[in-house]
């Protein structure tokens, strides 16, 4: 940040070309004209540029009004204020704080020109002071509702994720996700592990293989010169080793997502070698027939090694009572499905990890009826 501060906000932050915030309602009267129209849209265009439009018409007695504010609003001022802001006053960027910083610039836009048009505009108009009121009304609404809209930047994705739709509040959102620098530290991975593990897995990935782009541009462009052999030596052994250590990360994150898919797998193997332990209490005689399906619940990496949690299905064939017994009626043979939860810790190679004592660390449990 201190020194390629040029660089923080992309490598950081991305603005939302999809971002379409659009309210509108209408009153109609009794005979189905319009008494009221509220209309208000927010969108982006080329990139870094906020186009704005609230529309107000309607009809007072005798007196009609159509109303329309435009406005364009360049972010890049904005951000670039935002950057400079941090840069100088944090020793660690506060993540929130920022995008705080952020949206308080653009609401600083939509303020001042709303409150042009009301104090310098509206009075040229000639309306009365209900439609003034009316117009006035409007402008209030759209700056309370797009307040309100913004707070959800400021929240965890499984907080907003089902509350509403990304693309009507994010203009800018952070990467790989809202809040990844605090997950850890507010406690908020270990109590959503399968939201936030998918999100590492799929939006961390992209964004790490951008930030690896990211510091290749700085050091090309700010630090050395390409053309200088020696630097090019030092860059290209850099690259080679980050690029394996993204590679191994990949090829990991990958074999866990396809874990639950092998029948060969650690928690499988360890069932299939300790029937007795893991199926005993079923029946007198359990037979395992198959593993139908396995799903996990969620996973982390936690100092190298690899802890898996989920549940699977095992087809198994119970025999309760002797063969005599059965004959007889007095005992049964039946083939039924039991859900079995799991949770396991692996080394790099995904073999199963044993403690001080020797023990597997795996836990297979009976799910609860």
């Amino acid at each position: 940040m201190d020194v390629f501060s040029q660089y923080f906000f992309q490598t950081f932050f991305r603005i939302n070309e999809a971002f379409n915030y659009t309210d509108k309602t209408i009153e109609k009267d009794s005979d189905g004209k319009i008494k009221e129209r509220y209309e208000a849209h927010l969108h982006i265009v080329d990139r870094y540029h906020l186009k704005f439009y609230l529309g107000i018409s309607g009809r007072f007695r005798t007196t009609n009004y159509n109303e329309e504010i435009k406005r364009d609003i360049d972010l890049r001022p904005i951000i670039d204020a935002t950057v400079s802001k941090h840069r100088f006053q944090n020793l660690f960027i506060n993540e929130i704080q920022f995008m705080r910083d952020f949206y308080d610039g653009v609401m600083d836009e939509v303020s001042s020109f709303l409150r042009h048009y009301l104090e310098k505009t509206l009075p040229k108009k000639g309306y009365n002071q209900t439609v003034n009121g009316k117009v006035k009304d409007a402008c209030l609404r759209l700056n309370s509702a797009l307040n309100v809209k913004f707070e959800y930047n400021y929240r965890y994705p499984h907080e907003v994720s089902a509350l509403d739709d990304l693309n009507s509040y994010a203009i800018i959102y952070q990467l790989p996700f809202n809040g990844f620098g605090r997950v850890e530290q507010d406690n908020v991975f270990s109590t959503n592990e399968g939201v936030y593990s998918q999100l590492l897995a799929t939006k961390g990935v992209d964004w790490f293989a951008s930030y690896v782009y990211s510091l290749r541009n700085a050091l090309f462009h700010e630090i050395i010169t390409p053309l200088d052999e020696e630097w090019q030596i030092i860059f290209k052994s850099a690259y080679l080793v980050l690029k394996q250590v993204s590679d191994i990360c990949i090829a990991t994150i990958n074999r866990i997502i396809e874990f639950p898919q092998s029948k060969e797998n650690a928690v499988f193997d360890y069932a299939a070698t300790h029937q007795d332990s893991v199926f005993s209490a079923l029946a007198d005689s359990v037979e395992l027939l198959d593993y139908p399906k396995m799903t996990l619940s969620n996973w982390k990496i936690d100092h190298g090694k690899i802890i898996l949690k989920g549940w699977f299905l095992a087809k198994l064939k119970l025999q309760n009572g002797t063969a005599e017994e059965i004959e007889t009626g007095a005992g049964a043979i039946e083939e039924i499905g039991k859900g079995f939860d799991f949770e396991i810790m692996l080394d790099d190679d995904f073999s199963i990890v044993r403690d001080s004592e020797n023990n597997d660390c795996i836990l297979i449990q009976l799910q609860k009826s």
